[in-house]
C-alpha cells in the first residue's frame, strides 16, 4: 500500500497527526490542534531524514524539494479546502490565536531550533507562494491589459495597491497575520490606487502595453483583405484613444491630489511614447521629399503605405488602389487631373520618373 505525504501518523502520547490535523497536549495538560500548512510543516520536518520520511519521500534540502514537498501537500488536502489562500490564512491565523502567550509551544514541538526554523521556512515560503499565485509576478498578471491604456492604468492601480498589501504581509509576525485575517476579503480592493506598480519600470510597462495594443491591431487587420488600409485605420484609431484621459476624468477628481499628479504624469509620458511609436512608418520608405520643383508637389508619403520600387507599374497601380480607399486628398486629386499631372506627382513622390504610357498600360489592366 503506497504511504502518502500526510498519512496519519504517532509520534508519542503527546503528539500525533491525524485527518490533516496536527494534535499537541503540552506538560500542564492544555491541547493544540494546528491545521494547514503548519501542522504539515511540522508533521514533515520531524519526519525528514527518518525511516518513516524516507518512505513517505519527504526531502527538504533544496527550492526544488520544497517545491515538490508544496504540490504533493496541495494534492492531498485538496478536498479539506487546503491548499488555497483564503483557508490558509484562515488556519494560519487560528494557529497564530491558539499558541497566542505560548510562543514556547512550538518550539517544545518541534524540538529544537534548528528543527523549529526549518518549519517556519516551509510555512513562510507556502504562503509568499500563494501569494504570487493570488496576486501574479506582475500588475499585468493580476489584471490583464485592457484599452485605453489611462482606463486600465486607473483600475489597475487599484489592483496594485491590493497586491502590494498582499505582498507585504510578515507571515512569521503572528499579531499582524491575525490582523490581517480579520480585515481580508478575497478580491476586495481598497478605496485608494497605487501608481507604482512592484518590480516593474515604467518604460518596461509602457512597452508591454504598447506591444499588446499594437500587436492585437495588427492581428485584427491581417484578417482582412486590405491589411496595410485597416491597420491605417486602426493606427488613427489608436492614437486618437490613448492621447486622451477623458475616460476617468470625473474618477480622478475623487483621488487626493497627490495621487491626481501621479496619474497625470503617467499619462503625459504614455501619450509622448505613444505618439513617437506611432508616428514611425512606411514614410521611411519614401527617398527625401524636394519640396523646390517646378511643379508644386501636392501629394506627400503617408504612414500606410511603402513606397513602389521604380519602373514596377504592377506595384505602382496597387499603391494608387490602395491609398485612394481611405485618402480623400489623394483620390480627388487623381481623379480631377490628368494622367500626365498625375504622374509628375508620382515622380516626386516616388523619386522615379513614373511614365504616363506604362502606368495608363497597366492601369487598364485588371487587378489579379
Amino acid at each position: 500500500m503506497m504511504i502518502r505525504l500526510l498519512d496519519d501518523y504517532t509520534f508519542g502520547l503527546t503528539l500525533s497527526y491525524r485527518g490533516h490535523q496536527l494534535h499537541y497536549t503540552s506538560g500542564d495538560g492544555n491541547e493544540y490542534v494546528f491545521s494547514g500548512i503548519v501542522a504539515a510543516a511540522v508533521l514533515c520536518t520531524l519526519l525528514a531524514d527518518t525511516d518513516e520520511g524516507d518512505a513517505r519521500g519527504i526531502t527538504l534540502d533544496t527550492p526544488e524539494q520544497r517545491e515538490d514537498f508544496f504540490n504533493r501537500y496541495e494534492r492531498e488536502v485538496r478536498r479539506d479546502n487546503g491548499g488555497w489562500f483564503p483557508s490558509e490564512v484562515l488556519s494560519l491565523r487560528d494557529v497564530y490565536i491558539e499558541v497566542a502567550g505560548e510562543e514556547e509551544i512550538l518550539v517544545q514541538i518541534c524540538r529544537n531550533d534548528r528543527l523549529l526554523d526549518l518549519a517556519y521556512r516551509l510555512i513562510m515560503e507556502y504562503m509568499d507562494r500563494l501569494v504570487h499565485e493570488e496576486v501574479g509576478q506582475y500588475i499585468y498578471d493580476k489584471y490583464p491589459w485592457r484599452a485605453p491604456f489611462a482606463q486600465w492604468l486607473y483600475e489597475a492601480g487599484f489592483v496594485e495597491s491590493y497586491r502590494q498589501h498582499l505582498l507585504d504581509v510578515d507571515w512569521t509576525d503572528h499579531a499582524g497575520v491575525y490582523a490581517f485575517a480579520e480585515m481580508y476579503q478575497p478580491g476586495e480592493l481598497p478605496d485608494e490606487p497605487m501608481f507604482v506598480f512592484s518590480g516593474l519600470e515604467a518604460d518596461d510597462l509602457l512597452n508591454r502595453y504598447f506591444e499588446w495594443r499594437w500587436s492585437t491591431a495588427k492581428r485584427e487587420a491581417a484578417m482582412m483583405p486590405d491589411a496595410e488600409v485597416q491597420l491605417e485605420q486602426k493606427r488613427v484609431q489608436i492614437l486618437a484613444e490613448e492621447t486622451s484621459d477623458r475616460c476617468v476624468e470625473d474618477d480622478l477628481r475623487e483621488l487626493p491630489t497627490e495621487t491626481q499628479k501621479l496619474f497625470r504624469k503617467w499619462i503625459s509620458r504614455w501619450t509622448a511614447f505613444v505618439t513617437d511609436k506611432l508616428a514611425s512608418s512606411a514614410q521611411d520608405s519614401f527617398p527625401q521629399q524636394q519640396r523646390q520643383t517646378r511643379v508644386e508637389q501636392v501629394l506627400f508619403p503617408d504612414a500606410t503605405l511603402t513606397c513602389p520600387e521604380p519602373n514596377k507599374y504592377t506595384q505602382v497601380r496597387d499603391y494608387i488602389h490602395d491609398r485612394c480607399r481611405y485618402d480623400d486628398v489623394f483620390r480627388d486629386y487623381y481623379r480631377s487631373h490628368t494622367l500626365s499631372d498625375f504622374c509628375e506627382q508620382l515622380t516626386l513622390l516616388f523619386g522615379w520618373y513614373v511614365n504616363p504610357n506604362s502606368l495608363g498600360k497597366c492601369l487598364k489592366r485588371k487587378k489579379k
